[in-house]
């Protein structure tokens, strides 16, 4: 009875509690910085703070703040990014807008930029990302163990048909010869087909199905792993 009173007392005394308070604070002080931003270098050093990106340059809040070129880092924790990856590319560009297109006519165009890349689907023997521009418009990455960075998957889509628009012999062009439809132009296919070809598993259905959804993607790399 006497040992439970007098750590009883110890425990409600002023030091006591005061050594209590300070370790709850060193506690939260190092939960706080934990879950601090941070971006690792190709070289393997972690920076931590508030990271923020503009003109291809991260930029690490801190005494001073640290100015960091996105082509010597390799991944970042950041809230405000979905993904953790970190890219430096040229950007092959599409759109999938109608007021873009035109008929029988790839438009080809491209952007210098950095984008952060979300891993969304990972095996042995290749890795699917995904990102959005910041026009909103999707792109895919793969990469495969022998390639140092993700590779764009790409993609463009264009008009085909409605020829009677540029020209008066509309009898010539009625009915279904008169409709204009969105051709897609499937550059991801062929670089995949590359990869996997000499996979028997995946059938010709498939790839003649294959398209730029992240379910089509995915659906086709598992079976390519489990081809030997």
């Amino acid at each position: 009875m006497k040992t439970w009173y007098i750590a009883y007392l110890t425990y409600n005394s002023p030091i006591m509690k005061l050594l209590l308070s300070f370790a709850s604070i060193l506690l939260t002080i190092s939960g706080v910085s934990q879950n601090t931003d941070y971006l690792v270098k190709n070289n393997g050093d972690t920076i931590r703070g508030e990271i923020s990106l503009s003109n291809k340059v991260f930029y690490v809040s801190g005494t001073p703040e640290m100015a960091i070129n996105a082509e010597d880092v390799v991944k970042i924790k950041v809230k405000k990014y979905k993904g953790n990856t970190v890219l430096l590319c040229k950007l092959l560009t599409y759109s999938d807008n109608l007021s873009d297109m035109q008929i029988d006519y790839v438009k080809k165009g491209s952007s210098d930029t950095v984008l952060i890349l979300d891993e969304i689907y990972h095996t042995p023997k290749i890795n699917l990302y995904y990102t959005v521009a910041s026009d909103k418009t999707p792109y895919y990455f793969y990469k495969t163990p022998s390639d140092p960075r993700p590779i764009q998957l790409v993609v463009r889509y264009f008009l085909q048909g409605g020829l009677a628009n540029y020209t008066d012999d509309r009898a010539k062009y009625r009915g279904e010869r008169s409709y204009v439809n969105i051709a897609e132009d499937k550059g991801y296919v062929n670089q995949l087909f590359a990869i996997m070809g000499n996979c028997t598993k995946i059938t010709q259905p498939m790839w003649d199905l294959l398209s730029y959804r992240s379910y089509s993607l995915k659906n086709i790399i598992k079976t390519y792993n489990n081809c030997k």
